[in-house]
């Protein structure tokens, strides 16, 4: 029982160090791009021709040319579309002769062997996790800002974690901006209806998130909300200063 015991423990030891060892490379990595970022998440089946990635890639141009760096989980659909629009200011800026503020703003941030998920072919900087959750830590770390697009279970997941650390005040307030309304309906209808109702949220709670249909709509919550704010949010409920 106790060399049973002493081996998984062992076991356990070695695979926190492997994946502390990931979670510093992966940081050091994602260091290369500049503050401040915005972190766009949404689903990877969204094909490339419909209205979601036409929002998705004006909008992360849109953010590109005010200066903020796009992350994204680095696959398919949604993110191609927003790690798309961030190159496409880089590549205006070289059309133009335009000197450009910062020549790296496009990275994603995956994970190995997700079958969902090939690399996008947008992402200056890719960076790969071993584990769901240390690449959900990344993608949070260095965001001053959210955007959720329509997606399944893993969008859900990551728009769920992120409200929950705002709302325990793990991490400092920032802008969590839902894009298509007609989508996000019925979220919206059950934190009203059911959670609100039963007493299971607060009232506050319901003001964490706002939901949009336009990229312009979009942008201008997330220049006034994530103005000043040059470095990264943290865990603890405070700004970098």
């Amino acid at each position: 029982m106790r060399f049973r015991r002493l081996r998984e423990y062992f076991h356990f030891l070695r695979s926190l160090f492997r994946t502390n060892i990931h979670l510093i490379w992966g940081m050091w990595k994602l260091t290369a791009v500049p503050h401040p970022a915005i972190t766009i998440f949404g689903g990877a089946r969204i094909q490339q021709d419909t209205e979601e990635t036409r929002i998705a890639r004006q909008l992360a141009k849109m953010l590109a040319s005010e200066g903020f760096s796009i992350i994204t989980g680095g696959g398919p659909g949604i993110m191609e579309a927003a790690n798309h629009g961030a190159i496409d200011f880089v590549k205006e800026c070289d059309i133009n002769n335009k000197a450009c503020a910062q020549k790296v703003v496009s990275a994603g941030i995956g994970v190995i062997q997700l079958n969902l998920e090939n690399i996008n072919p947008y992402t200056q900087k890719y960076i790969e996790m071993p584990y769901f959750f240390s690449r959900k830590w990344l993608l949070v770390r260095y965001a001053v800002g959210f955007v959720i697009f329509p997606g399944g279970f893993g969008t859900m997941d990551e728009l769920s974690e992120i409200i929950t650390l705002v709302q325990t005040n793990k991490m400092a307030k920032v802008p969590i901006v839902l894009i298509d309304k007609g989508f996000w309906a019925p979220l919206f209808e059950w934190i009203q209806t059911r959670a609100l109702a039963r007493g299971l949220i607060g009232h506050d709670d319901i003001h964490l998130i706002i939901c949009v249909d336009t990229a312009e709509e979009a942008f201008d919550i997330l220049k006034m909300g994530c103005k000043g704010r040059e470095e990264s949010i943290s865990y603890n409920g405070l700004d970098k200063k």
